[in-house]
């Protein structure tokens, strides 16, 4: 009798375990992973990460900060939050993935896995310090190409300023933008659906327009020695109207030793799965697309 009320218990506290993973997970794809631990960081100031920027540049940051965000998408940097007004995103960097876990700090590893502990640290104060200075360059050297606004990657006390976010779900979430890592960027569409938008409501000649100026963009890039090891057009760019700006900016690195002379087949590699896409679906566009990349001078 006693060990089949035993089993009996056990079977109940096993089951009401898989209960609690099951609910644990339904309620993390409910939210798209989405936490504020997940966001939330505990690193203290930076000098390195300051970019020469001054928020009195951006006046309206306070009435941009004033109006709620709603959840919109999540990246391999950053989760994405667009603002009631529709003008703006906010993005708050996926900090967990950026930074050491509290334990591993705390935790006293055994000496024969030290080496492990030591690499891991290492690995992702490097990997921080790539990330924050790709959004550095994005603010400092390709501002108006990237529609960056206002950047934020070291804790303040000036801002003094609330904001309300809603994940996934639904759930408001109230935030101190004094103490979190986040950038502002203008909310544009992404490059298909906006071309296809171009054509169908403006014509042919506004979408090429945009195109010319999406390569000129791309040019400007690699005028001033900037790349991108994630150059995935359908993703990390987009249009403000006939205005391309590239949304995607944790993966930018910069050698002005190095500025590409060859800036016609760099182009030609970034827009490959462009041109593909245009030739399915508006092939005079991707006659156009070439046509404005062999418009680009021979390097000397």
């Amino acid at each position: 009798m006693v060990d089949s009320r035993r089993l009996k218990i056990c079977i109940f506290i096993v089951g009401a375990m898989c209960i609690g993973l099951l609910l644990k997970q339904f309620c993390y794809h409910k939210a798209a992973g989405f936490s504020l631990a997940r966001i939330r960081s505990d690193l203290t100031f930076n000098p390195e990460w300051e970019p020469r920027y001054n928020c009195n540049e951006f006046p309206e940051l306070p009435k941009v900060l004033n109006q709620p965000f709603y959840y919109l998408d999540k990246g391999a940097q950053a989760y994405v939050f667009a603002s009631a007004d529709g003008e703006t995103v906010i993005k708050f960097f996926r900090m967990y993935r950026k930074t050491i876990p509290s334990w591993m700090k705390s935790v006293c590893f055994p000496q024969v896995l030290q080496p492990f502990k030591i690499k891991k640290i290492i690995d992702k104060q490097k990997g921080l310090h790539k990330d924050f200075r790709s959004y550095r360059i994005a603010l400092e050297e390709m501002k108006e190409e990237t529609g960056l606004l206002y950047l934020h990657l070291n804790k303040t006390s000036h801002l003094k300023q609330s904001l309300r976010i809603y994940d996934k779900r639904g759930v408001a979430h109230d935030l101190n933008a004094d103490e979190m890592e986040f950038l502002i960027q203008k909310r544009a569409k992404l490059v298909y659906p906006a071309l296809d938008a171009l054509v169908n409501e403006e014509g042919m000649d506004a979408a090429k327009e945009a195109i010319a100026a999406l390569v000129c963009l791309l040019r400007v890039r690699c005028q001033k020695g900037i790349f991108d090891k994630d150059p995935n057009i359908s993703t990390n760019f987009g249009f403000l109207g006939r205005r391309p700006i590239q949304i995607d900016i944790g993966r930018f690195s910069q050698d002005i030793r190095v500025k590409s002379a060859f800036y016609r087949e760099e182009i030609l590699r970034i827009t490959d799965k462009l041109g593909k896409w245009l030739d399915r679906n508006h092939p005079d566009l991707s006659e156009h697309l070439l046509s404005e990349i062999q418009k680009i001078p021979e390097p000397i």
